[in-house]
């Protein structure tokens, strides 16, 4: 009941927030390459996404508020929000915008506090049956770079409505289904069971809302734009450590995102000589558009591909080594595919438009 409750809520807010949006024409201005032609529509909703996610913990779980875990992502969460907040309105409004370097300090100030302030450092991982303790100084860094690329890795997934709405979807569940079906069933006794929930029933959250506004963004009817994906994937990077130990599988699951963040980042740096933040046409939906996919085709073999690839992982249950060859083969056939486009086929950095079909 909770979950349609919920759903039910996220539904009505938000045609309330379009229809209020549309009178008072506070709308977005189109004209991006890889977007279709359009009217404009209502923005600014990634206000109220928030809103809707901080209102379903108040009314479901109220006692969240007063967990360190909890506000462990909500107030560096909010720190994020607040910074990407001002950067798009800057390009509503015309007035100067954040630097890029200013954002970048901010989303590793916001890593840190999520550390200090959800006490989440101090984990083990376990490698081949042998437990190795993190000390708390290794994890906070490696928990900021983990952050970093979290964010920035599915922010360059972006470009094509609905489609980073789908992944982030795909991710949310995955925690979720873990948890839920694999971890509490593989496993007698837990050291952190109401840490385990919790992640779970965030997670849950998380989904719903992320695959209203995949819905929502499709055509579009109206957009979140990136405050909302610095956020949940922030949200995705601590959700995923919180708890630790099924980390690899979600870095397998949605290891097309992964891959291609890793590819663009060295083939700019190796074979364009350039800088890899310089943005350009060499992302995975990119190729498959220059290969004449339409956007719709294109959407749906990337939602379809990480559909399949959480459900493989989830049936290998809790077999680490299973995992551990499904990516290095994932990976091997991900880098050569592109080594072949880009460097046998010499495959361009520019893509001809073309509308949806």
């Amino acid at each position: 009941m909770n979950i349609i409750l919920l759903l039910l809520i996220t539904l009505v807010l938000s045609w309330f927030w379009w229809f209020l949006f549309k009178k008072f024409k506070v709308l977005d201005k189109p004209g991006s390459d890889l977007k279709n032609t359009r009217k404009p529509v209502p923005t600014l909703q990634w206000i109220f996404v928030i809103l809707i996610f901080m209102v379903w913990v108040l009314v479901v779980y109220p006692d969240y508020y007063s967990n360190p875990l909890f506000l462990g992502l909500l107030i560096p969460g909010l720190l994020i929000w607040v910074v990407e907040t001002i950067e798009e309105l800057s390009y509503l409004w015309k007035f100067p915008k954040i630097p890029p370097f200013a954002r970048l300090i901010v989303h590793l100030i916001a890593a840190f506090l999520a550390v200090w302030i959800g006490w989440i450092g101090n984990q083990e991982f376990v490698l081949w049956d042998m437990v190795y303790h993190i000390p708390n100084w290794l994890f906070t860094i490696a928990f900021m770079f983990w952050t970093m690329f979290c964010i920035n890795a599915i922010n360059w997934f972006d470009w094509i409505y609905a489609q980073w709405s789908w992944v982030s979807a795909i991710w949310f569940l995955t925690i979720y289904l873990l948890l839920r079906f694999v971890v509490f069933e593989s496993y007698d006794t837990f050291t952190n069971y109401d840490v385990l929930v919790m992640v779970k029933n965030l997670s849950l959250f998380l989904f719903i809302i992320s695959l209203v506004y995949t819905f929502i963004e499709y055509k579009p009817l109206w957009l979140v734009r990136d405050v909302w994906i610095m956020f949940f994937w922030f949200a995705i990077a601590y959700l995923s450590v919180a708890w630790w130990v099924k980390i690899w599988t979600l870095i397998v699951a949605l290891s097309l995102v992964i891959f291609d963040a890793v590819w663009v980042w060295l083939y700019r740096i190796f074979v364009l000589k350039k800088n890899p933040l310089n943005w350009d046409y060499t992302h995975f939906h990119h190729r498959l558009m220059w290969l004449w996919f339409s956007r719709w085709e294109t959407r749906a073999f990337i939602w379809i591909w990480s559909l399949i690839m959480m459900i493989f992982m989830l049936l290998q249950w809790a077999n680490r080594f299973h995992k551990l060859i499904i990516f290095v083969m994932m990976a091997c056939l991900f880098f050569w595919i592109n080594a072949y486009l880009f460097l046998y086929k010499k495959l361009p950095c520019w893509l001809q438009i073309k509308k949806e079909r």
